[in-house]
């Protein structure tokens, strides 16, 4: 009896052995010279698994490709799986946007200003693209010079310290579009946005701006870093953005959708961002290829982003769209830019 109940634990063990499940975890990184990660291995299912992410000499740390902030995160393994560390080169002394206000809101922007460094890209969308109109082609090369743009929309705090009130949003902020301090400040025109701005400089003593049109595309597209999604940051555009199908027809407070690959949120979706170019159906065909500014003038003022009313089509990256700089709605609004020569 004892020989018999032996082989049958035996036996337990051997089919035990049999039934562990192992995964493989694969750790890289974006550029093998920024930066490098460690945790890639074969581990069993259930299992702790510590990964890590560390920048080289001169480099930064930026996120994970999922979205995860942590340089050294804890994983639960449940199935084969690959974890990518963004790492950017540095870029001017971030210490130099130091903001000494005393206004919470305002002194936060100085960490909230991500360095975006310059590159060539290609702008617009393809000639063979069928969701396209005419006016995002034809795609075009653009080199830019390094700037700043900030992760998250202007919100209503920051633009209540800046202006005192809502003074200059004609149309209201109400709890059925979005009300409160994290939510964008939407219902400006883009005069607003420049008497935003020069209010703020005025106070900081920085050079905010708008961005142009082609640093707003640059950026959302993930500048150097990019992974060349549809959206920004991923392609998957319930992920990244509030826009038709998932916004209940009303604003969302900024940050709340995964970041882009530069940790840029809202770039798709929300509301729309004013830039700083007139706007003409034609201009992508005689652009400037370095630091385009857009046409010398016009009507019109451009917007980028789509919103949350369109859909998925409507807040493709290439998209651009325009209206009176006068014109007001409840679903526009702005994101701050600042050049790297200060």
């Amino acid at each position: 009896m004892k020989k018999v109940l032996v082989l049958a634990v035996i036996a337990m063990a051997i089919i035990s052995i049999g039934c562990r499940k192992e995964y493989t975890i694969s750790v890289k990184t974006n550029n093998i010279e920024w930066g490098v990660v460690s945790g890639s291995g074969v581990y069993a299912k259930g299992e702790e698994v510590i990964i890590s992410a560390k920048p080289l000499s001169g480099c930064q740390f930026l996120m994970w490709e999922d979205g995860n902030f942590d340089l050294n995160r804890t994983i639960i393994v449940r199935d084969n799986a690959t974890y990518t560390a963004i790492f950017r080169q540095e870029g001017p002394s971030q210490t130099d946007l130091d903001i000494h206000t005393g206004i919470a809101c305002i002194d936060a922007l100085a960490k909230d200003m991500i360095m975006v460094q310059g590159g060539t890209f290609l702008m617009g969308a393809a000639m063979n693209d069928t969701d396209a109109y005419s006016y995002e082609k034809p795609r075009h090369s653009v080199t830019l010079s390094d700037y700043y743009i900030c992760k998250y929309e202007v919100t209503q705090e920051l633009w209540q310290a800046v202006m005192d009130s809502t003074s200059n949003c004609n149309i209201g902020w109400t709890e059925d579009n979005g009300l409160g301090k994290e939510y964008p400040a939407y219902g400006v025109d883009w005069n607003d946005c420049i008497s935003f701005i020069q209010r703020l400089n005025a106070i900081t003593g920085l050079k905010f701006r708008l961005p142009t049109e082609a640093e707003w595309e640059y950026a959302a597209r993930g500048g150097r870093n990019s992974k060349g999604y549809m959206y920004a940051g991923g392609n998957v555009i319930a992920d990244v953005a509030w826009y038709g199908y998932n916004s209940d027809d009303k604003s969302h407070e900024v940050m709340q959708k995964k970041a882009n690959e530069l940790g840029l949120y809202d770039m798709t979706g929300n509301v729309f961002e004013w830039c700083s170019d007139w706007y003409a159906d034609e201009y992508y065909s005689h652009s400037e290829a370095v630091n385009p500014q857009g046409p010398s003038g016009g009507s019109y003022r451009v917007y980028r982003g789509g919103c949350m009313h369109y859909g998925a089509r409507g807040c493709r990256l290439s998209c651009r769209y325009c209206d009176y700089p006068d014109s007001r709605a409840r679903d526009t609004g702005f994101r701050l830019a600042l050049s790297a020569e200060k």
